[in-house]
């Protein structure tokens, strides 16, 4: 009888490592998946693109209200002083609601910044078009 329970008790005692270790495992997991700092270290490259996704699409949906606003407005590029004017047309309707806050602040700069980029490719494209123009009269009235 003594022989019997041997290996009962054996087979109880490799159960109960096997359930602590499983135990452990799932600690850890819980763990790991609690740390919220650890969590954005691996999915920083997700967060800012998805952060600067945001930025872009809230500064799109800002100059397309803005556009449709502004009903008599020429269909023709916009010039830096027109985004110049929306901006601080923002800022105003902004301090007027009560003050800035951080959001809002974050949401003002972003559309600052997008308006220097579209300012710049803007001039940059404007350029381009009249060296294009330039040279195609320049080969006209040599060639």
């Amino acid at each position: 009888m003594g022989q019997a329970a041997d290996p009962a008790r054996q087979e109880h005692e490799l159960r109960k490592q096997a359930l602590a270790e499983r135990v452990q495992r799932f600690e850890e997991l819980v763990r790991e998946e609690l740390d919220w700092r650890a969590r954005l270290r691996r999915n920083r490259t997700k967060l800012i693109a998805v952060g600067a996704g945001g930025l872009a699409l809230v500064a799109v949906l800002v100059v397309l209200r803005s556009r449709l606003r502004a009903r008599g407005a020429p269909d023709g590029p916009a010039s830096l002083d027109d985004i110049a004017a929306e901006l601080r047309e923002i800022r105003k309707q902004l301090e007027r609601r009560g003050g800035e806050s951080v959001w809002q602040r974050f949401l003002v700069r972003g559309v600052i910044a997008a308006g220097t980029a579209g300012g710049a490719y803007a001039a940059r494209r404007m350029m381009q078009g009249e060296r294009t123009t330039q040279e195609a009269e320049h080969r006209e009235r040599t060639g």
